[in-house]
């Protein structure tokens, strides 16, 4: 795994930071060049007003209804959603660009109106992770956005290959941003099976 160290200005939109985007851009490049008949899907469940919008591979999503993403959802409704609706394709890249911590997803719900449910407070995206984990192809990839770098984990069979650490300029009151690059390298079956028989 790699690490790079880098600042940046900070904007309510990361993904289109011009140093952030050439990392997603490049993984992008990398799904592409494996499938070039053009047919591989990509998800964004907190598109917000990304690139991703007007990319023809990526589904995207928002919460908030002023978006005009492909579906309006809370997270987790998404990802079952998606099993339902996809349920005989894999996807090959995940950008995921939730609300950093509870403030800041707090403030995402009031916005819109919306209560923050109880669970949320306690387990924000496990249970839609869990759910796109299971539909990811192997050698695919998720880049995440925040505050630490937990990613998807290796429980869902995801391995960390790089991790980005942005610090805001002249703020020495900002929290760093990790942008942090996994790749799934087994099924979660396969780890559980593996786990047992090291018992």
């Amino acid at each position: 795994m790699k690490m790079y160290f880098d600042k940046f200005h900070i904007t309510p939109e990361p993904t289109s930071i011009p140093k952030i985007r050439k990392i997603i851009n490049k993984y992008i490049r990398k799904i592409a060049n494996r499938h070039l008949d053009g047919k591989w899907l990509a998800i964004d469940p907190f598109a917000r007003e990304s690139f991703t919008l007007a990319h023809p591979n990526f589904i995207t999503n928002d919460l908030n209804p002023v978006y005009e993403t492909n579906y309006n959802l809370e997270f987790n409704e998404f990802a079952d959603r998606l099993a339902e609706d996809f349920q005989s394709l894999v996807f090959q890249l995940v950008i995921f660009d939730p609300p950093y911590n509870l403030t800041l997803l707090k403030k995402h719900y009031d916005g819109i109106g919306k209560d923050l449910r109880r669970w949320q407070t306690h387990n924000m995206w496990g249970i839609g992770k869990d759910i796109i984990a299971r539909q990811m192809d192997l050698g695919s990839y998720v880049i995440s956005l925040g505050y630490h770098t937990h990613g998807f984990g290796l429980q869902r069979g995801f391995q960390k290959e790089a991790i980005y650490v942005f610090e805001t300029y002249g703020r020495e009151d900002q929290y760093n941003l990790f942008v942090t690059v996994e790749k799934k390298v087994q099924t979660t079956l396969d780890l559980q099976f593996a786990e047992i028989e090291e018992e």
